[in-house]
């Protein structure tokens, strides 16, 4: 039977050149692929969460000047204890939150007082009074609103100055985590 088909010349298997990627386009990739990670770490810490460093001492003990402290910028539904970033307009600082919507705050010779009752502080070692400046007591915390102090009542700027503090304007979110960078 006669054959239909004609024999071609050179070899019937294709060759393998060109079919691997040069060395210069995997670098170019390995590149792209970290530079999308690095990019996506950025965006998370830029919109999730944020990292700042603890400027004094006005939360020690529990924080020391220079540790750093990671906080989650979602979360902006406080409770009395909860440690948080402040941006009071000219800086950001850290401090406790004592009293959320509703509670009244005042200060006794004793120190804290909320709803009526003294506050008995573990964690603080300082003693607690209003300053002769700032806001008038008693003051009830609004909705939308968180009084802090800090730690070191003594040396802390808070809201004994500068009134309760507003969530939405002035809270960037909570500490999650404290990294403390010396004195261990």
């Amino acid at each position: 039977m006669p054959s239909h088909f004609a024999p071609t010349s050179g070899s019937a298997e294709p060759t393998d050149e060109g079919s691997e990627p040069s060395l210069a386009a995997e670098l170019l990739l390995l590149v792209l692929k970290i530079a999308f990670v690095l990019g996506f770490v950025a965006m998370v810490f830029l919109f999730v969460f944020g990292l700042f460093q603890a400027p004094d001492e006005s939360m020690s003990p529990a924080l020391r000047e220079g540790d750093l402290v990671v906080y989650y910028r979602l979360e902006k539904t406080y409770a009395a204890g909860d440690v948080i970033v402040v941006d009071d307009g000219d800086s950001k600082e850290l401090r406790r939150v004592v009293a959320v919507a509703g509670d009244t705050v005042e200060f006794s010779s004793d120190g804290l007082v909320i709803n009526g009752y003294l506050q008995s502080e573990d964690k603080i070692y300082t003693e607690t009074l209003p300053f002769t400046e700032g806001i008038t007591y008693p003051v009830t915390v609004g909705e939308g609103q968180v009084f802090v102090m800090g730690d070191n009542r003594p040396e802390s700027k808070d809201s004994r100055l500068y009134g309760p503090v507003d969530i939405d304007t002035s809270t960037e979110g909570k500490v999650m985590t404290v990294i403390r960078r010396r004195n261990f």
